[in-house]
């Protein structure tokens, strides 16, 4: 996988994307730290593409909300002790 500079991405777009399509994927980076990733698609494979990249931000989200449940305790609450908390929440 390449890494380039954004103001490389400015600069030679026509270099940075054929480096997409001989790599598979370019990462690119502001200040040495990385702000996105280009990857190849095509009118044929666009939506599964995306479908792609959505799944894997869904997998990551669900990741961090488990990781915060169990840090803040609220993995070992019971299904009793989450009805009461849901009850008291809906109470006017």
């Amino acid at each position: 996988m390449q890494i380039i500079a954004s103001r490389e991405l400015s600069a030679q777009p026509g270099k940075v994307w054929k480096d997409v399509a001989r790599e598979g994927s370019v990462v690119v980076t502001r200040d040495g730290q990385p702000v996105g990733i280009l990857l190849p698609t095509s009118a044929a494979t666009l939506l599964e593409d995306m479908q792609e990249i959505a799944f894997a931000q869904a997998r990551r989200g669900v990741s961090r909300l488990r990781a915060a449940a169990a840090r803040t305790g609220v993995a070992s609450l019971s299904r009793k002790q989450i009805e009461a908390e849901i009850r008291a929440s809906r109470q006017p």
